[in-house]
């Protein structure tokens, strides 16, 4: 029968309005009542045999702190009673609540199965704090002593006092906090608070009536932050739970505390100990520290409810200090960010402007958008009145409606417009590039739009310049390839003519000493005339016909240049012309190229060459290529001439004075057939080692 009574009674507190839930050492949901299953928006089966952070929300620091709660249980055995929590329903609406949990573990015999877990919602009861707070003061003032209750009053006093100083910095709330409670306790008193990542607690400040551990105390303030894991402060944070320890231990609280706060345990070793949380609307802020060196006067638990009630208003005044210091420094912000931004609309190297309404008032604009437009006082006028000859320019005021209409923010790139800017009537033509951003209300509409312009009419007009210099450079560069190609073309004729007659006059017998040597003068002549007429040829081939066109066959380089060398042997017989072959010389290109290649090469090095002195020819073979090098010494080619000398129509100084009848083309030529052959020439030239020419030849195209 008592069994019987016992289960209809624990059915009855089962159907009771307060949440109750039964967890399993592994933090499941073993049974969840009808209460608690509403207060989280979600049936009761939908709890069972899921952990605890899987029914409520896994990334509330609520949700956190029940686990912390329940394991915390489960390692001690113990009960963790009364601690009031804010936390989010499971739904998905996440509901906040407000409520009072406790957490008792189940046990059978010596073996713990699980906690049970009572869950009192509190918003009701929060909704008639201030009546039951005015009931409990009632109350304890009707069991208070005379005394006692003046001193709770002159505190309370002093406590309105702090609060009303809350337009004060953080810091002097903080201190006058901690002198006040001091001096009314006739203690030690210590504030902490909660830093903002809730992962340390730290003293932000202290005060003990005896001087000299006045100044430890407060050094010890300003080191002695530590982890919330660490200390009575960090219990208390954790918790929630205020701590009372009537008789202190030193040994004990030596091992409980950090490092860094048992150098002063040790030299003022506290006698009786109170620790209450600092909430603010539920949240614990920190904790309020008081203690007492003398054993005779240990405190009580009227002496806790008293600092408790003392924590809720400095945690309110704390709190207040908190918002007024961010509210000051984001003013401080805002005004600084507003006179930056102010500078830096001003001093910005573009014109801008903003205009609001469908006229298009100027609401602003910088200096240089005055300086650009011609004009100041803009401001407060129409578009139609500040400048209109913007307004009647086609298309204007168009683009400027479509930014209004549609949001869209328009880009114009070298846009034109047209400005009087010397109020005559007499319009500049002018090039901008400029964006138009549209703005928007309060309430999200677009009312106006930002002009950002840059000036680039400057720029436009040097480009347009240089446009119209480089296409009449290109028309006169035609005209002049083709007139060479029209000219040496047409030149061909004449001149094969007179190189067959002198020819022809050389061959016949009997002719006199004075005949002969104006035949041979005409014969030389004709045969550099037609080398210079081949040279403008290839030269206008290259320029007008992409390059010189080859026509590559099977060659034995190493013979080539033996040919092409005796040739120009007999034609210089009193130099001295060395040659050097090594490796595989055969490869598919022009004979006839390479010939010119070579003949030009080597009749510049015995023109420019030191006279005396030899010319080395050289061709040696490579795996994919053949080298030509062609040295000689002498006079080194001017550096600044280098980078120009295989360009057309370019000779140095020394070659103008040795050879009157050069136009330039040759080394232009020699380019041209090695490219043809997709190889490359260089050249290297120096005082001490002369002046090489090296052409590298792939073996095929």
């Amino acid at each position: 029968m008592a069994a019987s009574v016992a289960l209809a009674g624990l059915d009855a507190l089962w159907h009771a309005p307060i949440g109750i839930a039964l967890i399993d050492t592994g933090l499941c949901y073993l049974r969840v009542n009808k209460a608690l299953a509403e207060m989280n928006e979600l049936p009761a089966t939908e709890h069972l045999g899921r952990r605890i952070d899987e029914v409520l929300p896994a990334d509330s620091e609520a949700t956190r702190a029940i686990i912390r709660r329940v394991e915390h249980v489960l390692a001690t055995g113990h009960p963790l009673e009364n601690i009031e929590v804010e936390w989010q329903s499971a739904g998905a609406t996440r509901v906040p609540h407000f409520s009072r949990t406790s957490y008792y573990p189940i046990q059978n015999g010596s073996t713990l199965l699980g906690v049970c877990v009572y869950v009192e919602d509190l918003r009701a009861q929060r909704r008639a704090e201030q009546q039951r707070d005015e009931l409990v003061e009632r109350e304890r003032h009707a069991r208070a002593e005379a005394e006692a209750a003046a001193q709770r009053l002159f505190i309370l006093a002093e406590a309105s006092h702090v609060f009303a100083e809350a337009s004060a910095d953080l810091r002097s709330v903080v201190n006058a906090v901690v002198r006040m409670v001091a001096t009314i306790i006739d203690g030690v008193c210590a504030l902490f608070l909660l830093s903002e990542d809730g992962q340390e607690v730290a003293p932000v400040a202290a005060y003990h009536s005896d001087p000299e551990a006045r100044k430890a105390l407060e050094a010890l303030v300003e080191h002695a932050g530590h982890s919330v894991n660490e200390g009575v402060a960090g219990l208390v944070v954790r918790t929630g739970q205020s701590l009372l320890v009537p008789r202190v231990s030193c040994s004990e609280l030596r091992g409980f505390l950090p490092e860094s706060q048992r150098s002063y345990v040790e030299r003022y070793p506290p006698r009786s100990m109170m620790v209450v949380p600092l909430r603010v609307y539920g949240r614990v802020i920190g904790t309020l520290q008081v203690s007492r060196e003398e054993t005779e006067r240990p405190f009580s638990p009227p002496d806790l409810v008293f600092l408790e009630e003392l924590a809720d208003r400095a945690g309110l005044a704390i709190q207040n200090a908190r918002l007024l210091e961010r509210e000051k420094e984001s003013r401080a912000e805002a005004e600084n960010e507003r006179a930056r931004l102010h500078a830096l609309v001003t001093q910005a190297p573009a014109a801008i402007a903003i205009m609001r309404g469908p006229d298009f008032v100027f609401e602003f604009t910088n200096p240089l958008y005055e300086k650009f437009s011609g004009r100041t006082g803009l401001v407060g006028k129409p578009l139609r009145e500040a400048l209109p000859e913007l307004a009647q320019q086609p298309g204007y005021v168009d683009v400027l409606s479509a930014v209004l209409r549609t949001g869209e923010p328009f880009v114009g790139h070298e846009y034109p417009v047209a400005l009087d800017r010397r109020g005559d009537g007499t319009l500049e033509e002018a090039f901008l590039n400029l964006v138009y951003q549209p703005l928007h209300d309060a309430q999200g509409r677009v009312d106006g739009l930002l002009t950002h312009a840059v000036d680039v009419t400057e720029l436009v007009r040097a480009r347009r310049r240089a446009e119209a210099l480089e296409q009449q450079a290109r028309r006169q560069a035609e005209f002049e390839q083709q007139l060479i190609g029209i000219v040496s073309h047409d030149l061909r004729n004449p001149v094969s003519a007179i190189l067959m007659s002198a020819q022809m006059l050389l061959k016949q017998e009997g002719l006199g000493e004075r005949a002969f040597k104006g035949a041979s003068r005409i014969l030389s002549s004709a045969e550099r005339a037609t080398r210079l007429i081949g040279d403008l040829l290839d030269f206008t081939q290259a320029r007008l016909g992409g390059g010189i066109r080859i026509q590559r066959r099977a060659t034995s380089l190493h013979e080539l240049m033996r040919q092409v060398l005796e040739e120009i042997q007999a034609a210089w017989p009193e130099r001295d012309i060395q040659s050097s072959q090594g490796g595989d010389g055969q490869g598919e290109w022009d004979p006839d190229r390479l010939a010119q290649v070579v003949t030009n090469l080597v009749t510049n090095a015995l023109r420019y060459g030191a006279p005396g002195t030899p010319v080395r020819v050289s061709t040696r073979a490579e795996e994919d290529a053949v080298l030509i090098e062609v040295h000689n010494l002498g006079r080194p080619i001017p550096p600044e001439l280098l980078p120009h000398l295989f360009e057309a129509m370019k000779r140095g100084s020394h070659d103008q004075e040795r050879s009157g009848r050069s136009v330039g083309l040759g080394l232009y030529i020699v380019q041209q057939i090695v490219r043809a052959h997709r190889g490359t020439v260089s050249v290297r030239s120096t005082e001490a080692e002369g002046t090489t020419f090296t052409v590298q030849l792939p073996r095929r195209a």
